[in-house]
């Protein structure tokens, strides 16, 4: 069943927060610890705070747009006001002179320009919408991640505790080889079993020393990885025994939530549809407003038979010349509109393909949720058949152990009876966290991790 369950477990677990409880739960540490030092939550975090200011600076388009600005210039003066540089003054160009000259003079301009795009037809209003959708795509991104590698940081637990029990068994096993092997030398020596016995109670020894050893190189390989999970170091004391000293409850009226995936696909729906809703708009009229104060100094003058001539080089940065207007600028793409009808399309349909998704993602998740509730079921009535088989199993040893040392069996009935008792003892362990683990895949499919943590505070 082990192996079955881990397949489906990491088949089926595509997604992947809850409140956590005692502080003495080593697997709650680990979580806060993994939620505020593993880079990938850090960087979801980043990109939501960056969704946000987004979100903000879509909203601040309302704004008007005020420029102030000023300029001094040196230039020809073949017209009555000079040159000067246009950007954020509205040009006023005076008649020319009579002839051209190469002679320069100082000029200066200030102005204070206003422009407002008052109405967008809804495309602005949607354009907001969208960026502040886009938060909540965001936010279900760090809740999906989050969510994802806690439920991944769990498994590595569990499989760590297991590892742990495991390599006990083993080393219970290791000590009762070397006591077989200790008393078959004994009873060679005595002439009571045949020397072969002492040979193969040797192998079988080594044997229990080389699985004892595997295990501990098992146990450390989890260990570098719950250590990779949490970004960090580990604590001193991860065991808890609470996973082995009861089973969790099955409940059929489990609550349904909100999976993070079936958010974030949510979300990302929601986005796409204000992005076409935006696009559709483009078409559609801009009225602005705009409104400008300007002052212009030139070093230019005129006399009475309208000839130009630098009376002060420096009178160019006196502003002496001011004019000031407001106005409406309304603006409609004509050409453009094939262009933009042709972009609405497609995220139309990109819009259309992500709601098919959400949807498929609603189904999976319900079939899967049925699948973890029946897998739950079973690994409950599996534990509880096992503690009599190993108690059977420590039973059958104890008392084979003792015959052979009368001469009753042989060497091949107590070496199987060993084997049963060490396969029985791990099997039981194992079946108690099968039961965890398919809690722990109910809670990934349900989409809160609470479902686990709950059970195991009680």
């Amino acid at each position: 069943m082990s192996t079955n369950f881990n397949g489906l477990f990491w088949a089926l677990l595509l997604f992947g927060t809850g409140s956590f409880a005692q502080e003495s739960i080593p697997l709650k540490k680990l979580l806060e610890i993994a939620q505020d030092n593993y880079p990938s939550i850090q960087a979801a975090k980043l990109r939501t705070q960056a969704a946000i200011s987004n979100a903000r600076a879509s909203e601040q388009t309302l704004i008007p747009d005020i420029t102030a600005s000023y300029q001094a210039n040196y230039s020809t003066y073949n017209n009555l006001t000079g040159m000067f540089y246009p950007e954020f003054v509205l040009p006023v160009s005076g008649p020319p002179s009579m002839d051209n000259s190469s002679e320069m003079v100082f000029g200066s301009a200030a102005s204070l320009l206003l422009k407002w795009e008052a109405f967008t037809f809804g495309r602005r209003a949607n354009a907001i919408k969208a960026a502040k959708s886009h938060v909540g795509e965001k936010t279900g991104e760090l809740d999906l991640t989050t969510f994802k590698h806690q439920v991944n940081l769990t498994d590595t637990y569990l499989n760590f505790l297991l590892a742990n029990e495991v390599l006990k068994s083993l080393q219970s096993n290791l000590e009762r080889s070397k006591i077989n092997y200790e008393q078959s030398v004994r009873l060679a020596q005595n002439g009571l079993i045949a020397g072969v016995d002492t040979a193969r109670f040797q192998s079988a020894f080594s044997n229990a020393k080389i699985q004892t050893l595997n295990q501990k190189r098992r146990l450390h390989e989890l260990k570098n990885q719950l250590q990779l999970y949490i970004a960090s170091e580990l604590p001193e004391d991860l065991s808890d025994e609470n996973f082995f000293r009861s089973l969790p409850g099955f409940d059929m009226d489990t609550p349904v939530f909100d999976h993070p995936k079936a958010q974030l696909a949510q979300s990302e729906w929601q986005t796409a549809q204000y992005q076409y809703k935006t696009s559709q708009k483009r078409g559609m009229p801009s009225l602005s407003l705009w409104g400008t104060v300007n002052g212009r100094g030139s070093g230019v003058e005129i006399d009475a038979n309208g000839n130009l001539f630098v009376e002060d080089v420096v009178r160019g940065f006196d502003i002496n010349r001011f004019n000031y207007g407001i106005g409406l600028q309304l603006s409609i793409p004509i050409t453009q509109q094939f262009r933009y009808h042709s972009k609405s399309k497609v995220l139309k349909y990109q819009a259309d393909a992500l709601e098919e998704e959400f949807k498929e993602i609603r189904l999976e998740l319900k079939q899967q949720q049925n699948t973890a509730d029946s897998t739950l079921q079973t690994a409950i009535l599996v534990a509880r058949e096992l503690p009599t088989q190993y108690k059977n199993a420590q039973f059958s040893y104890a008392a084979l152990k003792t015959q052979y040392a009368s001469g009753l069996v042989n060497f091949t009935e107590l070496a199987e009876a060993q084997h049963e008792l060490v396969a029985t003892e791990i099997n039981h362990r194992k079946a108690f966290l099968e039961v965890w683990k398919a809690l722990l895949y109910k809670a990934a499919v349900y989409g809160n991790l609470e479902i686990f943590l709950n059970e195991l505070n009680k």
